[in-house]
């Protein structure tokens, strides 16, 4: 069937489920158990682990502006990537190429994407030499929670002067020796998503795996993609609490990633991706106290870039013709050891990385640069601390990094928390950090920058969580975003809010809104400076409906970017809608019916006219679970 020659049909009867989901009456409404969980929703949000230290540790104790996604928040949304779940987080920007697991690049609070760090499974897949990671590759069925630290995370990262995105996977299921679920969607132009895991612990061995495709037709021309992903993970209990475990994940995608027509470029762009990942590690409580953490890991990278003329499909008329394919291959090899000592008001983390990276590349010009290849090793140690004063506590860090290309980097950084009254925290945080610049042929210095922030989180009004941050990033030796080659020397500074607030769900049903506003990064003389990373104003919103049986989110994004008129950039607000039923329930059984509309509205948004956003589609799908 040729879903592109019967939009209308499909359209209507997505319209159709939709308005049928919402009609039909919830059970639950207008139950008065909503009010009763309005405490322990607040406490979750402030008691809930984070790894932002290398070490779980509450976020009531966390200086630095977190976010948490949850499982059941990836759920609500629909999600094929994880892309997806980003786009919905105040404080982040990406710019998307096209439709589901299309290249798109991440922002965070306007720093420049090849600046932010991503994990998996503890596995960094910010791929050299370019420092960039495609997260529209990192399918969402495998995706057990997402943390977020906005802003520089050096201290306990490394190179993360823009922040940190660490994903951590499903585990296996506990309780029972066999479970999963199957999934499978369809949309406009042939936009499919299915897949299938399996979960379950028998005696001491945990497993998880999971498989699935993504593909369309291209909601945006030439934009087709056929992407597969398989995810396992084993885990076998030690005494003592201990664990050693094991992961490997592999995603191959064959995708239409740029289309452009306009101001004479005549260009199209295919490319082939695949990424492996694996670890392994162990877990052991020496005494009481102190706990050891020893991991290795693998990850490599291959991509294959051919560019063609829209006109006639010929090579693209800029392109070398000695290089018709752009191709770079990288593997990388590492091991982590930390110890944790957990004293009764004290949580110290004192550890250490290493990796090996071998990257091979070349480039479209021809440039003397190209083909080169370079084998790296770097390692780092550090130290963090976490002390617990009454209702205060200090979290100073430190960490030196030996990174071979752009020498050696101390960072540092110290952070502050002050429960102020039982609904009201307060939280401040400075440091200094690093972003390894492009690996390339020959060395350059490292970027640089000093953050600070200063927040609140509360929920002394009634029926409300409000979170607001204030934090300036003074920055030098940056790349230019719009021209990779290039390394700005002088300091620039920007300076910013990001206000959070969410209702208490009555009746089922919540409102959230976030707001990020960024001061035009300028010059130290003042003057202003135009950049097309960066977004002045970001406003996500989300109303969220839940009975246990019925869901819904219907979300909007407004961006406006700091873009040269020349790059004819378009704000825009989007809005996204997401349903869902649980029809058939019991015991550890349920099928579920979900669809979504994406850009409900039509509506156009890019912070370049090259990267046009996708227009109004709809999808559905069902999900079993057992």
């Amino acid at each position: 069937m040729k879903f592109h020659n019967n939009a209308h049909s499909l359209r209507a009867l997505f319209l159709s489920l939709c308005l049928t989901i919402c009609l039909i009456p919830s059970v639950s409404w207008g139950e008065s158990e909503d009010n009763e969980d309005a405490t322990d929703l607040f406490s979750a949000w402030q008691e809930q682990d984070v790894t932002i230290s290398r070490v779980p540790k509450p976020l009531s104790q966390t200086a630095e502006n977190v976010t948490v996604i949850t499982a059941a928040d990836i759920r609500a949304l629909n999600a094929h990537t994880l892309d997806d779940i980003l786009n919905t987080i105040p404080g982040i920007q990406l710019q998307h190429n096209g439709g589901p697991g299309i290249t798109s690049y991440t922002y965070i609070q306007s720093t420049d994407y090849i600046y932010t760090q991503v994990f998996v499974d503890g596995v960094s897949i910010s791929a050299l030499p370019s420092n960039y990671t495609d997260v529209s590759l990192i399918p969402a069925q495998i995706i057990d929670r997402v943390e977020i630290i906005k802003g520089a995370a050096s201290a306990s990262w490394g190179s993360a002067l823009g922040g940190v995105i660490n994903v951590i996977t499903k585990s296996p299921e506990k309780e029972r020796a066999i479970s999963g679920s199957a999934t499978a969607s369809i949309g406009e132009r042939t936009t499919a998503d299915t897949s299938a895991q399996l979960s379950g612990t028998t005696g001491k061995v945990g497993y998880f795996f999971s498989g699935g495709y993504l593909g369309s037709n291209g909601l945006l021309p030439t934009m087709q993609i056929g992407s597969n992903h398989a995810y396992a993970k084993l885990t076998y209990d030690l005494p003592k609490q201990g664990l050693l475990w094991g992961t490997f994940g592999y995603i191959h995608a064959n995708m239409g990633d740029l289309y452009v027509p306009i101001h004479d470029y005549d260009l199209k762009e295919r490319n082939v991706k695949s990424q492996k990942l694996a670890s392994i590690g162990l877990r052991y409580h020496l005494t009481d106290s102190l706990e050891l953490e020893l991991t290795g890991r693998h990850y490599s990278r291959a991509d294959d870039t051919s560019y063609f003329n829209i006109s006639d499909g010929l090579l693209w008329q800029y392109q070398a013709p000695e290089l018709p394919t752009a191709s770079s291959r990288e593997q990388t090899f590492g091991s982590s050891a930390k110890l944790i000592w957990r004293g009764y008001d004290n949580l110290l983390v004192a550890g250490s990385d290493y990796n090996h990276h071998e990257t091979q590349s070349n480039s479209v010009d021809a440039s003397t640069l190209s083909p080169f290849t370079r084998t790296v090793d770097r390692w780092g140690i550090y130290l963090n601390d976490t002390l617990t004063l009454g209702p205060m506590s200090l979290s100073p860090s430190v960490r030196l990094d030996h990174t071979q290309t752009s020498g050696d980097q101390v960072s540092y950084s110290l952070g502050a928390t002050y429960q102020l009254t039982d609904s009201t925290l307060l939280r401040a945080y400075t440091g200094r950090g690093y972003g390894l610049p492009l690996l390339l042929a020959t060395d350059s210095p490292s970027a640089k920058i000093w953050t600070s922030q200063f927040g609140a989180e509360s929920s002394a009004i009634p029926y409300l969580w409000v979170k607001a941050t204030l934090f300036r990033n003074e920055t030098w030796n940056v790349v230019d975003g719009s021209n990779l080659d290039y390394t700005i020397p002088e300091r620039r500074v920007a300076l910013g809010t990001e206000l959070e607030v969410r209702t208490v769900p009555l009746f089922n049903t919540s409102l959230g809104t976030g707001y990020t506003f960024t001061e035009t990064t300028r010059t130290a003389d003042g003057s202003f400076v135009y950049s097309n990373n960066i977004a002045r104003h970001t406003l996500k919103m989300a109303l969220r409906y839940d009975d246990k049986t019925f869901r819904g989110v219907l979300s909007g994004q407004y961006l406006y970017w700091n873009s040269a008129p020349d790059d004819f950039s378009k704000p825009g607000l989007l809005w996204d809608l997401h349903l869902g039923a649980t029809l058939l329930k019991r015991e550890n059984s349920s099928l579920e019916l979900f669809f979504s509309g994406h850009n409900l509205f039509d509506g156009t948004q890019y912070n370049r006219d090259v990267f046009p956003n996708v227009g109004r589609w709809f999808e559905g799908g069902v999900r079993v679970n057992f």
